[in-house]
Order: structure tokens, then sequence, then C-alpha cells
């Protein structure tokens, strides 16, 4: 069986995602730190990799709680570095892809990449932790609390914000 890995267009599902959206009128980079930390807690039993791809002024190559984070270059468009991604890693693992982009849609699946919207993502998701939580018997209530999928440092900038309220 060939190993998973998804590739997420990291501005696109932010400004899709309702609580990142609203998140991202503030503090971008809180908006960031949050969708790093929702996919860690799936990757070790959904993904073998996560990729998330931003656009950037220059180009850089991390990795945050075992997801890879790419900030393209200033010349190329996170749109291009996902396409090339994901052709480049089809022959060694099965590619998945989260956009809500048409065009970038269509050239995931041209390369035989399977290609979550971002609404579609979040029922995975969430059909993923119901299934965990089932599987493991667990009796935590439904609905997710933020201190459960926030890392330390945006719940100390929510404080912070709080406070000054």
């Amino acid at each position: 069986m060939i190993a998973p890995v998804l590739i997420v267009d990291g501005y696109n599902i932010i400004g899709a995602w309702e609580d990142l959206k609203e998140m991202k009128k503030t503090d971008m980079g809180s908006a960031r730190e949050q969708l790093i930390t929702l996919l860690a807690g799936y990757r070790s039993w959904c993904w073998e990799r996560i990729i998330i791809v931003f656009d950037g002024q220059s180009f850089a190559w991390e990795e945050v709680d075992g997801i890879e984070i790419v900030f393209t270059g200033g010349r190329e468009t996170a749109d291009t570095m996902i396409e090339r991604l994901a052709a480049g890693l089809a022959a060694r693992y099965n590619v998945e892809v989260a956009t809500s982009d048409f065009a970038e849609h269509r050239a995931a699946s041209a390369v035989g990449a399977k290609v979550f919207s971002a609404a579609a993502l979040k029922d995975y998701l969430v059909e993923k932790r119901k299934s965990y939580r089932r599987m493991t018997g667990s009796k935590k209530k439904e609905g997710l609390m933020l201190n459960d999928i926030l890392n330390k440092a945006v719940l100390d900038s929510l404080e912070k914000m709080r406070r000054q309220s």
C-alpha cells in the first residue's frame, strides 16, 4: 500500500474555514499556527506526511509539530508549488490535495491526486475524529474545545487579547 501524503493550500483553507477566517482578520500568524496545530493532531493516524504550502516572499521549508511548512519564493505561487509537489510525489505516495481553488483542483486531479475542497477536508477530519473516538471508546464530548486543539502560543495570544478587552 502506498503511503498517503496531504498537500494543503494553506491560505485557501484559512480563507474558507470560518474560525480561521475570523482569526486572520486580527492575526494571520495565529491563523497559520492554528491550521498547523489542527492538522498535526491528525497526521499520525491519517497521513504519513502533511505539507502546508503558503505564498511567501522568500523560500523557506521547515518542520513544525511534524508538519512540513513551505513558504514559496517571490517568483512562485503556492498553486505552482502544490502542482509540482503533487506531480513529484505521485510515484511514491498516494497524494491528496486540499484546496477550494478550481484551477488547482483540476491540476492536482490531472496528476492523479485525490482533491478535498476546504469543506470536504473539514468534514473528513470530523469523521476521522468520530471514528477515532469510537475505536478508542472515548467518552469525550462531541464538540472540540479550543484548549484541545490550540497550541500554547495561540492560547497565550487569545488570553492576552481577552484581558485587553
